[in-house]
């Protein structure tokens, strides 16, 4: 396997099985507070005192930001990697898809 797509693979990986552990973390709180499922999400400046309060919310909240969040980081891996191996063609296009994924999270919050 080549290192780029063992990069991509262990990116993606580590990122799917951590979102997992903390909604797994959030429903097993929300299971033994017997409180039901939360009905939204908590805010990110909320997130480190929810997370210490062991809210549900908040670690269901945090799955999905990770969840989200690991395209983008597996795009700054791929990033790094063809830096690495000097590769020009494939840093341009990277580092444009990366800047259209910023743009789009960007704008969406308008």
């Amino acid at each position: 396997m080549e290192p780029v797509e063992r990069a991509i693979r262990w990116i993606l990986l580590c990122g799917i099985a951590l979102s997992v552990a903390l909604m797994a973390a959030g429903l097993a709180l929300s299971v033994a507070r017997g409180a039901g499922l939360p009905r939204g999400v908590v805010p990110l400046a909320e997130l480190p005192r929810g997370l210490a309060a062991l809210r549900p919310a908040a670690y269901l909240s945090l799955g999905l930001i990770v969840l989200i969040g690991t395209p983008f980081v597996r795009v700054a891996g791929s990033l790094v990697v063809f830096v690495r191996e000097r590769d020009r063609r494939y840093v341009l296009v990277t580092a444009v898809v990366l800047l259209v994924m910023c743009l789009g999270l960007a704008l969406g919050k308008a």
